[in-house]
């Protein structure tokens, strides 16, 4: 017995031309939402990463302050100040000039929209007095989109405060260091012991190369 194939109906075909069309509309479907969710995650990790960079900087630069003495009024000081929103210093860990030491300028400063964010400036280092313009040629944005940022100086007031705390005869002044919205080593004669930066809930502390004033004392002494 002979059998004829009949083939697909009209109506079947249309059938099943429906089916595949709602099948590839659910798979392009499908792959868009997964395409657009993978790229914002991408997104979301690539910031994460660079913004993770910027803060490794931001830690060599500060952990790498060195106690640089500059002159003022013909006199040796340290060169090195901090306030709320400014801190300046010398370090050896450059952010344009790697291996070569740096005047440096972190401050904060006020984006179109109201946000803050950290603006690092650099110089190379050469001999400089009081009166010196610093002419800083690179910078970079090491935090941005914040909320606020601020500093702090953990130090001794002055020298001679320092010297009155270690003295047996003068223990009972309590002096001691603490933590300072506003530090000028050329008024201490001293360099901070650690700095602090804060912005939107994060607090590090950074300690500071100190030579407790040796440097100092041997430029004071060259002088004379």
């Amino acid at each position: 017995m002979i059998r004829v194939s009949r083939g697909f109906t009209l109506v079947e075909l249309l059938i099943s031309m429906t089916l595949l069309s709602m099948i590839m509309l659910l798979g392009s479907w499908s792959f868009s939402v997964f395409t657009n969710k993978w790229e914002g995650r991408l997104g979301y990790f690539s910031q994460h990463v660079s913004q993770t960079k910027d803060h490794i900087l931001l830690n060599d630069v500060i952990m790498s302050i060195i106690p640089y003495v500059s002159k003022v009024k013909n006199n040796p000081k340290y060169y090195f100040s901090a306030s709320a929103s400014e801190l300046k210093a010398v370090t050896q860990s450059s952010i344009f000039h790697p291996g070569q030491p740096v005047v440096f300028r972190l401050s904060v400063e006020e984006s179109d929209d109201g946000s803050k964010y950290l603006l690092y400036q650099e110089s190379l280092l050469s001999v400089f007095e009081e009166n010196t313009d610093i002419v800083y040629t690179h910078e970079k944005i090491l935090i941005a989109k914040a909320s606020a940022i601020s500093f702090s100086a953990f130090g001794w007031s002055s020298a001679q405060s320092k010297i009155r705390s270690e003295d047996p005869i003068s223990a009972g002044t309590n002096e001691k260091p603490v933590w300072r919205t506003n530090y000028n080593s050329v008024q201490s004669n001293l360099m901070p012991i650690s700095i602090r930066v804060a912005w939107d809930g994060n607090l590090v502390s950074f300690p500071v190369q100190n030579d407790q004033g040796m440097w100092l004392t041997l430029m004071i002494g060259e002088s004379n």
